[in-house]
């Protein structure tokens, strides 16, 4: 009897290390350096694409909300949603006889606000605020032409990216197709219509006096919603009569004497549009020649996307989409 105990106990003590054994060995394939997963995903990223609706279509703008909701603005002006990560998409409204250029939700995602183009010197850049219930009809909040604070100058130059934030504000970049007479600042769309400036070029940068050079301001994007805010501009020389390209970063938004150049650490180039996951850490960078930039320092390799890029986001999973002039394209595998 005890001999039967023995033996018992001894089978089922081998069975238990065998079964630990096993577990550690999986874990031990499973737990891949983070650093390697992530590099392996940057050098085969591949996509595939997504039909939102019947036809052949470029999407300019994307974004995703914490909450998991997103908007998908085309070059016909329809602005859809989407309230399950992508999977499936509504029409939501479309603006009509007007240039629109982008988009951003409203953390809670029942309004959202529209940038289009100014209409000449004697116009602003015009903008609407919409409602957007999930379970409703959109209605028309307010639409204006964007002024400049104090001077209550217009903005007489085109919305190119906008980013609606944790503190209320919708910040935005303006420019032209000459890449001067560019803006970068707030509102807070209560039915205000002026804008704070917030410009590199018109503020304190170290305590020197601002330059107040003409500039294109591109893709930015401030992380996590209230935090860090990186900026792609282009300044115009005035004595060279040239553009250079220059970046920043704030930790205040571009208020006071927060900006900093870093333009001497800069690999991206031209940056159209920057997408960012819910936390702020990950980011996808839009540049000239149609590259895409990982946190802005390294290059996406990615697979099957068709045309010209134009919009990227990263949805709640830390899937990556791009917006084309041939359509909508998905990563088939999360960020790592």
């Amino acid at each position: 009897m005890k001999l039967a105990y023995f033996y018992s106990f001894y089978l089922f003590s081998l069975l238990l290390i065998s079964a630990c054994s096993k577990s550690t060995d999986n874990s031990a394939e499973n737990e891949t350096p983070r650093t390697v997963r992530l590099e392996n995903w940057l050098q085969n990223a591949d996509f595939e694409e997504i039909t939102v609706t019947s036809g052949r279509w470029a999407y300019e703008d994307i974004v995703f909300n914490p909450n998991g909701t997103g908007a998908l603005l085309d070059d016909d002006n329809r602005i859809f949603y989407s309230y399950d990560q992508g999977k499936t998409w509504e029409q939501k409204l479309k603006i009509s006889g007007q240039t629109i250029n982008c988009i951003a939700l409203k953390p809670n995602a029942e309004q959202i606000f529209i940038g289009g183009n100014s209409l000449g010197e004697a116009y602003g850049a015009k903008f609407w605020v919409y409602d957007t219930p999930k379970n409703g009809t959109s209605s028309l909040n307010y639409q204006a032409e964007a002024e400049v604070s104090n001077t209550r100058d217009l903005i007489n130059h085109n919305f190119v990216r906008a980013s609606w934030n944790g503190d209320g504000s919708v910040y935005a970049s303006f420019g032209r197709s000459n890449y001067k007479d560019g803006f970068f600042g707030n509102i807070t769309p209560d039915g205000r219509k002026i804008f704070i400036r917030r410009t590199p070029s018109f503020s304190r940068i170290l305590d020197r006096e601002p330059s107040r050079q003409p500039s294109y301001c591109a893709g930015f994007y401030i992380k996590n919603n209230s935090e860090q805010t990186t900026l792609c501009t282009y300044e115009y020389s005035t004595s060279g009569l040239t553009n250079i390209l220059a970046a920043y970063y704030s930790t205040s938004k571009g208020s006071g004497n927060s900006w900093f150049n870093i333009s001497a650490n800069w690999k991206a180039g031209l940056v159209y549009h920057i997408g960012q996951d819910k936390t702020g850490e990950k980011s996808i960078w839009v540049s000239q020649a149609n590259r895409l930039f990982y946190n802005g320092q390294e290059t996406i390799n990615y697979k099957n996307i068709q045309g010209n890029l134009l919009c990227a986001a990263i949805d709640q999973d830390d899937y990556v989409w791009v917006g084309t002039d041939r359509g909508l394209f998905k990563s088939k595998e999360p960020i790592p």
